[in-house]
């Protein structure tokens, strides 16, 4: 990017404090654990709303799918099948829960947003055989709680080994967010200012960084959802010589990334240092047919899972 500022971010503890930590359930049907994914220079990137997981019935408006030991086998059996390096979850109920994917991933591990007090956290699990982790915490700069509807971005800092005799590996900047949801102008006109704002921050705090932004941005990014206005993320958009939203591509096929709704609303963006890594038409919506999970929009998430792909061997 072209502009040059000193970076400040929060650190976190990755403690969930706030919310009851109940055991986690044993996956029904029994799931295998998911098999490690061998390093090979190809970062695989997911965003994925598991849509109140780990809550279930525990939910006092009984929102999500009611039987959680199915949620959990199914996202199992999802992230199996994408095996990826690096996943940007939403809608993760604690700490606990969090365990409960990562436990049965074989060489993987995960850290929790505890700066989100409710049960709608944000989370990456990452592979631990390609990964090694700098630091992460919420971002707060420049950021207006209310705008996030509570869920200020979370950011990862970490080291991406492109290959076994790699002496100098990749550093890569992710942040995972989950944008106020709703399709009318209260909850547009705060998307738009959160937007703006975290551009702002990425732009003058992260400069020459190879940033990852992914997550629910409950919005689409050529037109918004909210009677098709400016997209909120327009400042990315537009930015075309520090950010490439990559995912544009499926707004534009009209790929949607939910159960039921006809808009992208799940996103990955880049900055201009980690583009020429991306590898063209990876990116994609992962759509489970009903020989694959039955009933998956009641089973397991109302959004699908969006993955692209970079080879950071180049």
């Amino acid at each position: 990017m072209t502009a040059t500022f000193l970076f400040l971010a929060t650190s976190c503890n990755f403690e969930d404090v706030s919310s009851p930590k109940p055991d986690p359930p044993e996956p029904d049907p029994p799931a295998d654990t998911v098999g490690t994914v061998a390093p090979d220079g190809i970062l695989e990137a997911v965003t994925w709303n598991l849509e109140w997981f780990g809550t279930g019935n525990s939910n006092p408006d009984n929102f999500g799918p009611d039987n959680e030991q199915l949620q959990l086998s199914n996202a199992l059996l999802v992230i199996d099948s994408l095996k990826a390096d690096l996943y940007g979850f939403q809608e993760i109920n604690n700490k606990a829960w969090l365990d409960s994917l990562t436990s049965r991933m074989e060489g993987f591990s995960g850290i929790i947003a505890d700066h989100i007090t409710y049960n709608q956290r944000t989370a990456f699990v990452y592979n631990t055989r390609n990964i090694t982790p700098i630091s992460a915490g919420p971002i707060t700069e420049f950021q207006d709680e209310d705008e996030w509807a509570g869920r200020f971005p979370f950011f990862f800092r970490f080291e991406y080994k492109r290959d076994d005799n790699e002496t100098d590996p990749l550093q890569i900047y992710a942040v995972v967010i989950h944008a106020k949801a709703g399709a009318d102008q209260d909850d547009y006109n705060r998307r738009v200012p959160a937007a703006e704002s975290l551009h702002t921050f990425l732009t003058r705090n992260q400069p020459d960084a190879n940033i990852i932004f992914l997550g629910d941005y409950n919005d689409d990014v050529d037109e918004s959802i909210y009677r098709g206005e400016i997209t909120p993320y327009l400042p990315f958009v537009e930015d075309e010589e520090n950010f490439f939203v990559i995912t544009k591509s499926l707004s534009e096929e009209m790929q949607s990334t939910t159960v039921g709704f006809p808009d992208a609303v799940d996103h990955i963006t880049v900055s201009n240092e980690l583009e020429p890594f991306f590898i063209p038409d990876s990116e994609t919506a992962l759509v489970p047919t009903d020989d694959f999970i039955n009933d998956y929009g009641e089973t397991t998430s109302d959004h699908y899972p969006v993955i692209a792909r970079f080879d950071i061997r180049r």
